[in-house]
């Protein structure tokens, strides 16, 4: 049998880069879409951690008019704008700050729908913290007014606004995972083309596949702005070291970080500064750590670092010495320097457990307790009697 004259090569050649070229462009379009639909998520999850800051704040600051406290009143008007102008955008969508619209059915039946539609609540809180505004210190209906308000807070709208930060979440999985199975068959048609092609011609082209896989794999476990393991990874991987240490009765602690006042932050430099403080925290914190430390990206402006082998006395050395390197950090920003603080809450994993989130929460309330007492600061959580597994 003959064998292919050098015109039908030339086509089975052609024809092979083509396939080829086409499914490095289909490879680039699926990861410019999962790009953009990480920042969306990421965007989504910075406002809605915002709007649970502000509804807090909101409460308080009302407490604080009723109580005669200079410039409450205005600080109130302000953060109930900003409320009100966040709740529109994770509603309709903002370009501008990468936002998507709630469009899906489950968005649309948490605003919407269901006993405790969200888009109703905020606006009867609106509605309550606009009513204080309008009385005075004297009226006798304002402590009323405040305590709904407080109430509202504390509950069902922190619980909608984690329900909207929830799905967002859950969406981002749902288009990853359909867009790796995507990936992983533009990836088997690949493979088998080169299988028929002189390998050498199309190294190029599988480099760039590898490279495509493994930035899918980064955007699947890492948070898209600084780089720090994401919620989900952190957790996975919290989970086996948490089992490892049961194991060999090691101890295990963890930190929960966060930058101080970072409102003021994005008011002086706007959100890009903002953005630029939080790349340099969470490079700050991962060249800190160690090798088989866990740096996470929790939301906002709060890191949380698991530490392997490591008891509270440890902890606190390194909370400590990188509570000191960030006050002397100085982040370049439009031919200026940002200079920024954290506080840190430390906790030893209790030896018995096997499950994070209570260490994570007692961590998280000496935060709070660096926090009250001046920020800028260490603290440590007293270690409980048990801990449930």
């Amino acid at each position: 049998m003959r064998g292919l004259s050098n015109r039908q090569l030339t086509i089975s050649y052609v024809t092979a880069l083509s396939i080829i070229a086409l499914l490095s462009i289909a490879s680039h379009l699926l990861l410019e879409r999962m790009l953009a639909a990480h920042a969306g998520s990421a965007a989504v999850v910075n406002m809605s951690g915002r709007q649970r800051m502000l509804s807090q704040r909101i409460a308080g600051l009302a407490a604080q008019y009723r109580l005669g406290v200079p410039d409450a009143k205005t600080d109130l008007v302000a953060a109930v704008d900003e409320f009100e102008v966040n709740h529109h955008a994770l509603i309709v969508g903002d370009a501008a700050r990468h936002v998507p619209a709630a469009d899906t059915p489950a968005l649309q039946k948490i605003y919407f729908g269901g006993q405790y539609p969200l888009d109703p609540m905020v606006k009867a809180y609106l509605a309550h913290a606009r009513r204080v505004l309008t009385m005075t210190q004297e009226d006798p209906a304002l402590p009323a007014e405040i305590s709904a308000l407080a109430a509202a807070a504390r509950i069902r709208l922190i619980d909608g606004l984690n329900a909207v930060v929830t799905e967002h979440v859950h969406e981002s999985e749902r288009q990853l995972a359909n867009l790796e199975l995507l990936q992983n068959l533009l990836l088997i048609v690949v493979l088998l083309t080169l299988f028929f092609e002189a390998l050498g011609i199309f190294r190029p082209m599988v480099t760039r596949m590898t490279r495509y896989s493994n930035e899918l794999f980064q955007l699947a476990s890492t948070d898209p702005l600084t780089g720090a393991l994401n919620r989900r990874s952190f957790d996975e991987r919290a989970g086996a070291e948490l089992a490892r240490a049961y194991r060999y009765k090691e101890p295990v602690s963890m930190l929960m970080i966060d930058a101080d006042n970072f409102k003021r932050v994005n008011d002086t430099y706007g959100h890009s500064g903002g953005d630029q403080v939080l790349v340099a925290l969470a490079a700050y914190l991962k060249n800190a750590a160690r090798r088989n430390d866990l740096v996470s990206r929790f939301g906002g402006e709060e890191f949380g670092i698991l530490l392997p082998v490591t008891d509270i006395s440890a902890a606190l050395i390194l909370a400590e010495r990188i509570r000191s390197g960030v006050e002397d950090l100085r982040v370049p920003f439009n031919g200026s320097e940002i200079a920024f603080t954290i506080s840190v809450g430390a906790a030893e994993v209790d030896a018995a457990a096997t499950c994070l989130q209570l260490t994570r929460d007692r961590a998280d309330q000496a935060l709070y307790a660096a926090k009250m007492s001046g920020r800028n600061r260490v603290s440590a959580a007293a270690q409980p009697e048990f801990e449930l597994q």
